[in-house]
């Protein structure tokens, strides 16, 4: 048999856990937090950690095919365009290969220079470097 459903007012105090022992106290008792705990076993952290890693090398190989363009546009020896077009033919080559058909070099070309145009944060940020 089932215990009573109680009506309103009737379960715990509104405020707090029932069970506060094992939680953190103000008075500064320290224990390991429910959240520090599941964190601890969590499988999805250590995809997370792999993925921020992933994204950090991603910015890392991104900075490798721009740095040496980045040097050239701040010694004034590429403008803001030719810049531009060179990053753009490297994204080409790194992503679909220097073989790929013109057709396609040419698609994902458009696609690129749309995506950039279209884009308000860059359309600004190439407006700074003067193209």
């Amino acid at each position: 048999m089932a215990g009573k459903v109680s009506g309103p007012g009737g379960g715990p105090p509104i405020g707090g856990p029932i069970d506060d022992q094992k939680s953190e106290s103000p008075s500064g008792a320290s224990g390991t937090r429910f959240a520090d705990k599941l964190n601890a076993t969590d499988p999805t952290n250590a995809t997370n950690a792999t993925r921020k890693t992933g994204e950090a090398g991603a910015a890392s190989a991104a900075r490798g095919l721009t740095a040496d363009v980045a040097t050239e546009l701040a010694a004034g020896r590429l403008d803001a365009k030719a810049a531009i077009d060179k990053v753009i033919q490297r994204v080409i080559d790194k992503q679909i290969g220097p073989g790929a058909p013109p057709a396609i070099r040419e698609k994902v070309r458009a696609a690129l220079e749309s995506a950039i145009a279209d884009d308000p944060l860059l359309s600004e940020k190439i407006k700074a470097l003067g193209g």
